[in-house]
């Protein structure tokens, strides 16, 4: 950093992270902030508590290695490898989802009751794209579908009367009754 990029707060962190010694300092960074020291008082006293902190870390007991009772607790609490299969989400779904197919098609691939389905969709599709929009009463009755109704026979036309009997309506021509 440049001289005139160090800032308070920087510096702070340095003196926090590094300590107060500048020979600690990240050596791209000490000269910018040997330089704000020399014209901030506030620069000096972050340093001078950083200072301290030093001093009282300095008058700590240094740590023996620890104890093989220690060590053995820790070792006993660590987390123990996993045993078994661990599967990760989209493993489990799939797995998931090969259960149900089993279930569905225990006799193998189900790529044939697949393929079926789709060839019936598609036929289905089809046959309904094929078919004229209009259907008439005579025109069922050319499919053998439906007998044709005479006019005296019923009170609508027939293409009301299968409307009717689409939509489960109670009340049905009595020719459909029989």
């Amino acid at each position: 950093m440049a001289t005139d990029e160090m800032t308070l707060e920087r510096l702070a962190e340095i003196a926090g992270a590094y300590g107060a010694s500048p020979d600690l300092w990240p050596a791209g960074e000490r000269q910018a902030a040997q330089s704000l020291l020399a014209r901030s008082a506030e620069a000096r006293a972050l340093v001078q508590e950083a200072g301290e902190l030093d001093s009282l870390l300095a008058m700590a007991p240094a740590a023996d290695a620890p104890s093989p009772e220690l060590l053995s607790r820790i070792m006993a609490a660590r987390p123990r490898a996993a045993t078994g299969r661990i599967l990760s989400h989209q493993a489990r779904r799939a797995s998931l989802w090969q259960s149900i197919a089993r279930i569905v098609w225990p006799y193998g691939s189900a790529a044939f009751p697949a393929g079926a389905l789709a060839a019936s969709i598609m036929l289905g599709i089809g046959f309904g794209a094929a078919l004229p929009s209009g259907v008439t009463a005579e025109g069922l009755s050319s499919l053998g579908l439906a007998p044709v109704q005479s006019a005296s026979a019923s009170t609508g036309t027939a293409g009301e009367q299968l409307v009717s009997f689409a939509l489960a309506e109670n009340e049905y021509p009595e020719d459909w009754k029989k």
